[in-house]
Order: C-alpha cells, then sequence, then structure tokens
C-alpha cells in the first residue's frame, strides 16, 4: 500500500555555477533585442551628451512638473475634468515641443527648413477635446500653453 523510498539513491548532482561565466556581448544583445521603440528612443536621448539634448531633458522635466502640479492644483480647485483638460494639454504641449526640438535639431544637417508636422498637435487636441465629453475646450488650450512658463522659468534661472 505504501511506497518506501531511498533517499540515498535519488541524489542528483548539479554542477556549481561559480565557473560558468556568461559573454558581456550575450547580455547586451539581449537586452537591446528586448527594448521596444519607445525605450530604444529614450536610451538614444538618455546616452548622447551634447548640451541641446541636456537642454531638451531639462525643460521636457520643467514642463512636465509644472503640468503635474497645476494639474494637481485645478483639479483640486475647480473639478477633475478641468485638471484632467489641462494635464491631457500639457502632455499634446511637451510632444509638440518634442516634435519642434527634434525638427530643429535636423536644421543644417538633413533639411533647410523646419517641420511643419509639429503644427498638427494643437489642431488634434482641439478636435480632440471638442469631440470628447471629458475634456473641455479651454483648459486643454491652456495646459497645451504650459510649455511657455516652462521656457521662461528656465531661462530666466539660467546665466
Amino acid at each position: 500500500m505504501f511506497t518506501s523510498v531511498d533517499s540515498n539513491r535519488k541524489k542528483l548532482e548539479h554542477p556549481s555555477n561559480e565557473n560558468v561565466q556568461f559573454p558581456q556581448s550575450l547580455n547586451n544583445s539581449i537586452i537591446k533585442e528586448s527594448k521596444s521603440g519607445i525605450a530604444n528612443q529614450i536610451d538614444n536621448l538618455l546616452s548622447q551628451n551634447d548640451e541641446y539634448t541636456k537642454l531638451q531633458l531639462t525643460i521636457f522635466g520643467i514642463t512636465f512638473i509644472v503640468s503635474c502640479l497645476l494639474a494637481s492644483i485645478t483639479g483640486i480647485f475647480l473639478g477633475f475634468t478641468f485638471g484632467f483638460s489641462i494635464f491631457t494639454g500639457a502632455i499634446a504641449g511637451i510632444f509638440y515641443l518634442r516634435l519642434l526640438a527634434k525638427s530643429v535639431g535636423k536644421l543644417g544637417k538633413e533639411s533647410s527648413g523646419v517641420s511643419k508636422l509639429q503644427l498638427l498637435v494643437p489642431v488634434c487636441l482641439f478636435i480632440f477635446a471638442s469631440k470628447l465629453g471629458s475634456l473641455d475646450i479651454f483648459p486643454a488650450m491652456i495646459g497645451f500653453f504650459i510649455y511657455k512658463p516652462s521656457l521662461i522659468l528656465y531661462f530666466s534661472r539660467s546665466k
């Protein structure tokens, strides 16, 4: 009815991992293959050491912090819809600023003029806010222009 097992007979030996070394190139290639397109762009942006890239990251960070603070304050005092509309507009403003910075970064290297693609962002924001009932147009447009006070704040504190 009961089966007895001899534990001495069932020993398995596993090799220790002390002497096993993985090549560094294998680890890096696995990491690079697993990154998505956005993560790869962020990695490329952070790996550059030029001043223009640092300026972009600083301005994006200041804009995001200011937009979070403003959206939180307006969400508390004026209502959730107003705060959400400002935050949505601020994210669209950051996206507009990124497209503009990317276009300016290509000047002289690949193109002779600034692209007009970024002008679609406020138009799409206006259409999106007018069609969607949970967004208000006026606060979304106010949120879109939050990047301007952030630029003023950044350049007023720099020498």
